[in-house]
């Protein structure tokens, strides 16, 4: 394991550097160094910690381990809100449409993802696209 900050150290080093860290979880290299770059910002130091032998092939997009350190977790957690809450805002969930279910044997259907009424003939929403099996 390589700490992306720290060229080739193990993970326990990294750990042993600096004390104490809390995992935060997995994350795609380029979605973590976003992270780690934006809480760099706001004063907060994240170790990104990648396994080299969980990326084999060409094809595969290399995972990290995002470590902060327990000091840092309100602030963490204040940006994933956040950027959580930019994310969701304008959205809105419709309880009734989530229990929505395609029934073929019925006439038409009601798409749970976007609202809208359709013969059961067609085995996708006509409005939004969404496929029914």
């Amino acid at each position: 394991m390589t700490d992306m900050n720290q060229n080739d150290d193990t993970a326990s080093d990294v750990m042993n550097d600096v004390g104490e860290w809390v995992l935060l979880g997995k994350s795609e290299l380029a979605d973590a160094k976003r992270l780690q770059s934006a809480l760099e910002e706001r004063g907060v130091r994240l170790s990104l910690v990648n396994d080299p032998a969980a990326c084999t092939t060409k094809t595969c997009k290399p995972t990290v381990d995002v470590f902060a350190r327990p000091m840092d977790l309100p602030q963490v957690r204040e940006f994933l809100d956040q950027e959580r809450t930019k994310l969701y805002d304008g959205l809105s969930v419709d309880a009734q449409l989530l229990e929505e279910v395609y029934d073929p044997e019925k006439e038409t259907a009601r798409c749970p993802a976007c609202g809208t009424t359709f013969s059961t003939q067609a085995t996708e929403c006509p409005d939004c696209g969404l496929a029914f099996a």
